[in-house]
């Protein structure tokens, strides 16, 4: 396209303020993709979630850059790209969506080219890009390998172009809870003797939060990575803190279920539950994680299934779960399968090298 230009767009103040236009315009293109893709709106964001979600924080720097063409310089497409800032200073993310009504002229591969140009710009090294493939009528692949996981499609193909390598497949798994809940005292939620079970809503209590962000700093480093290229994150309780600002301010709810060694008083694991106040029949799913020295105690199935069992007696409205698991990873895939998770499609997690010249 001739016409075609590419710039940032400024965050406004609010949803509401004379200047959010452009914002809107981008936040209904990111909304309008994900209803295209899976046929529903389990995936929408208010545009005040998309606002809080897409502000800077002192952990990472957010960019929104936005392809304009035509008389009006109306809105065709968005890239988001963010740049963590206290660790993994070589990389960065990179999200790009285009209006499907101007799609296959062009715009995307603009977009992507000065997401690229920005990222190396800033010093970094490596930009990762994700892709949702959702499954058709099909059970799963029947070849071997993890890139038989992800079809040869628009999306696909787009990142192949671009120069990008599949390093990582994530299996997307829903769990469709039934009306009555979680039973109460299901043996899947009763830990063994050794262990006790903390549940906290939204702040994680100050007595806990040290403990909680080494948690979260081992969940960066135990978790499958493929063959991304990502070093440790730095985790302090400010970071924590940091989390859970933006989670409320994004408009979820979080559930936390940890448990804790009775001897010794470590935590040895959690599983993190968020509820999307916007659409209040769905949750998500985020990190689980068991200590190496405590694994082998059913930690993984005990936190989940009580968080599960808690998330029905604080917000009944919840229908559906979502939850991302590496495809590799085999044992929190067979529990949230005993859960009842199904899979519904995969995430192709994607990186591509760049020059700084």
């Amino acid at each position: 396209m001739t016409d075609l230009s590419i710039e940032p767009l400024v965050l406004p103040q609010s949803t509401e303020s004379p200047d959010a236009e452009d914002f809107l315009a981008a936040a209904r293109i990111f909304n309008a993709q994900q209803r295209e893709m899976w046929g529903n709106d389990d995936f929408l964001e208010t545009p005040q979630a998309q606002l809080a979600r897409l502000r800077s924080t002192p952990t990472r720097r957010r960019q929104l850059l936005v392809a304009r063409a035509g008389a009006g310089q109306q809105i065709l497409g968005v890239a988001q790209v963010s740049f963590p800032l206290t660790d993994n200073l070589h990389t960065g993310t990179m999200n790009v969506v285009v209006d499907a009504r101007s799609r296959r002229r062009g715009i995307g591969t603009a977009l992507s080219a000065a997401a690229e140009k920005l990222a190396a710009a800033d010093g970094r090294r490596a930009l990762i890009a994700e892709t949702d493939h959702p499954l058709c009528g099909s059970k799963g692949p029947s070849a071997q390998g993890p890139a038989s996981f992800i079809p040869q499609d628009a999306a696909a193909c787009f990142a192949v172009a671009r120069g990008f390598n599949l390093e990582l497949v994530e299996r997307i798994s829903r769990l469709d809870l039934p009306e009555e809940g979680a039973a109460e005292g299901s043996p899947q939620s009763v830990p063994g003797p050794a262990y006790e079970l903390l549940f906290w809503q939204g702040a994680c209590p100050v007595e806990l939060v040290d403990a909680y962000a080494r948690l979260r700093q081992k969940m960066s480093t135990d978790a499958p990575q493929g063959g991304l290229d990502l070093a440790p994150e730095a985790w302090d309780g400010e970071r924590v803190r940091e989390a859970e600002g933006k989670a409320h301010a994004m408009g979820y709810d979080v559930l936390v279920c940890a448990a804790r060694h009775r001897t010794s008083g470590e935590l040895a694991g959690h599983t993190v539950l968020e509820v999307n106040r916007g659409n209040p029949a769905v949750a998500y799913q985020d990190d689980t994680l068991v200590l190496q020295g405590h694994r082998g105690n059913r930690l993984g199935m005990v936190m989940k299934a009580g968080n599960l069992r808690r998330l029905g007696q604080l917000f009944p409205a919840v229908q559906r779960v979502y939850t991302w698991n590496a495809e590799e990873n085999r044992y929190m895939l067979a529990v949230n399968e005993q859960l009842g998770f199904r899979a519904i499609g995969y995430a192709g997690e994607w990186q591509k090298p760049l020059s700084r010249g």
